[in-house]
């Protein structure tokens, strides 16, 4: 297992300089412009508390791998709150139809961030409760990279607005770095459990999946950041577009 939690380690660091992450740290950029991509996480966001609640989680849990699994699907689940709340504090909240709200949640703008949820649905429905460990290891290691980088952008943002940002904001890069998976004696036991070469193998491959997805996810993001996608319910609905 410690040469797993080294492969995500080493794909985390190819993870964290990707354009994006260099693009939101490019202060000639305005803080609000550098988190355009927002409107772009509806999908991922909210997608969430179903991959924690009816994918990742399992009641009563079967070993301690899952109790680990259990534990932090709990201690993200109420996330979303805070991405809904930012969402109006960043001026993403005005007037639309929600046919117009789905049509942009389901576009092709978004296709990346939405894959990025089913694959992995697909990595963990019905999987052991080890690889859903492994699983949730990748999600909060590229997690916490996009919050490192996004939280000084929210405090930016709240600075000039008075809007606090709670999700993009520091609030939510120190609770990630509360959780239990962030617990030494966590990191000690895991780092010393002993896998067959076969076991070893396939969550290899499970993290790559994952961290490929991922960039997939945050090179969009980068796309729809620098260019953003026209949301078609800004503007006033016409015969034609209906």
């Amino acid at each position: 297992m410690k040469e797993l939690l080294a492969r995500i380690e080493e794909r985390t660091a190819a993870f964290n300089a990707l354009p994006l992450y260099t693009f939101m740290d490019d202060e000639r950029v305005a803080p609000e412009a550098r988190l355009a991509f927002v409107p772009a996480l509806a999908h991922f966001v909210m997608s969430f508390a179903d991959l924690y609640g009816l994918v990742l989680r399992e009641e009563p849990a079967r070993d301690a791998f899952q109790e680990l699994v259990n534990a932090h699907a709990a201690e993200d689940s109420g996330h979303w709150r805070w991405f809904l709340a930012d969402l109006g504090a960043l001026g993403h909240d005005p007037s639309m139809r929600f046919t117009d709200a789905v049509r942009f949640t389901f576009g092709p703008a978004t296709e990346q961030t939405r894959r990025l949820t089913y694959r992995i649905c697909r990595a963990a429905l019905g999987a052991s409760s080890l690889q859903k460990l492994v699983v949730v290891h990748c999600i909060e290691a590229t997690g916490k990279v996009s919050l490192s980088h996004a939280a000084p952008l929210g405090h930016a943002v709240s600075g000039r607005t008075g809007k606090k940002l709670v999700y993009f904001g520091p609030h939510h890069l120190q609770t990630e770095n509360a959780h239990t998976l962030e617990r030494d004696d966590v990191h000690t036991t895991l780092a010393s459990i002993a896998l067959d070469d076969a076991t070893r193998a396939a969550l290899r491959a499970v993290i790559d999946e994952m961290f490929d997805a991922f960039t997939a996810f945050a090179d969009e993001l980068y796309r729809f950041a620098r260019a953003p996608a026209p949301i078609d319910a800004r503007r006033p609905a016409t015969a034609s577009a209906q």
